[in-house]
């Protein structure tokens, strides 16, 4: 089984598990899938062109869906993250509220 090939398969594994499991592990890795493609689309006849396009579009879909389900994590953990920090905050500013209060008290 060829790397191509290897991706895809990935891909139909990252779409039927909505877009959790990563399709590929790193930018070289992206880098090098992309080079393989435009050198096997600058080689074989027109009629495999098409079989390979399709695959591709396959795979540019599944991966703009998994980029998509990240950002939408990362927006879920950045919106937790400022939660947190506005109820520590909030929990600090009570803390040193009570405080200057108790100094005042003769």
């Amino acid at each position: 089984m060829d790397e191509i090939s290897r991706i895809v398969e990935r891909a139909g594994r990252s779409r039927r598990t909505g877009f959790d499991r990563p399709i590929v592990e790193s930018y070289e890795q992206a880098a090098a899938i992309a080079r393989d493609l435009a050198e096997r689309l600058a080689s074989l006849p027109w009629s495999d062109k098409a079989l390979l396009i399709s695959d591709v579009r396959m795979l540019e879909t599944a991966l703009k869906r998994r980029a998509d389900t990240l950002r939408a994590g990362m927006s879920e953990t950045s919106a937790e993250i400022i939660r947190l920090n506005r109820g520590t905050g909030a929990a600090g500013a009570y803390a040193a509220g009570g405080r200057l209060g108790a100094r005042r008290r003769p």
